[in-house]
């Protein structure tokens, strides 16, 4: 659609709400800083549902079905999902959590887009429970896993204590991007919202503001490639 798009002078923004979205522009804000990142890990964080309901639960399902995407010395690679578990801090007010590697679109467009060579995401919830339910849901076959209709039912028919969860754990998303370059400096970017909902409308509110006021030039574009028409 770019040729489209720009001989119509029209601008479409994909992937933007938080990740993906707001954390691509972690990404490359951490590696202007660094002048350029050797490696970097994309950890994100949403208590239980983060008010979401159903809609996270049966997406993190399909996801599973999903080797994720990573990049090991610029070679794209594909690992075990829900593997490599690891403790992350988040900072004030989220703390240390775990999460572990899930499929996200923006390891491929940060990869192409900033030439990073090694670039991973991960993914953890609250309570623990949950992530181990999810371990443990990665054990069932792909096909089960990629029937849509299949795992929202399942997502729905767990709601009542999904919610129940939520009330005692909230909603609350963070975000982690470290990266590195070759000489072993390390810029850390956290971001901290209270609720998952609000923050998803406010970054996707923000890259429709961008595109209304005329600051993205037409194509098509990730979030990731929208510096130079910032600046312009």
């Amino acid at each position: 659609l770019e040729p489209q798009c720009q001989a119509a002078g029209v601008t479409a923004l994909v992937s933007t709400g938080i990740w993906p979205g707001v954390s691509a522009l972690m990404v490359a804000e951490a590696t202007r800083r660094l002048g350029q990142a050797e490696r970097v890990e994309m950890s994100f964080y949403t208590a239980g549902t983060g008010g979401a309901g159903p809609t996270i639960v049966s997406a993190t399902f399909l996801l599973l079905a999903e080797p994720p995407l990573v990049y090991e010395a610029g070679k794209e690679m594909r690992a075990e999902p829900w593997g490599e578990r690891r403790l992350t801090d988040f900072g004030p007010g989220v703390g240390e959590q775990f999460v572990h590697l899930l499929d996200e679109p923006e390891c491929y467009t940060c990869q192409r887009a900033l030439g990073i060579p090694n670039i991973r995401s991960s993914f953890g919830t609250a309570p623990d429970i949950w992530n181990w339910l999810f371990a443990a849901v990665k054990l069932l076959p792909a096909d089960i896993l990629r029937n849509r209709g299949l795992m929202q039912a399942v997502a729905n028919f767990s709601m009542p204590i999904i919610w129940a969860v939520d009330a005692l754990v909230g909603a609350k998303n963070a975000m982690r991007v470290d990266a590195f370059d070759a000489e072993g400096r390390q810029v850390t970017l956290r971001l901290t919202h209270s609720d998952l909902e609000d923050c998803v409308g406010l970054g996707t509110a923000a890259f429709a503001m961008e595109a209304l006021q005329a600051r993205v030039a037409p194509g098509v574009w990730f979030p990731v490639e929208l510096e130079a028409s910032r600046r312009a």
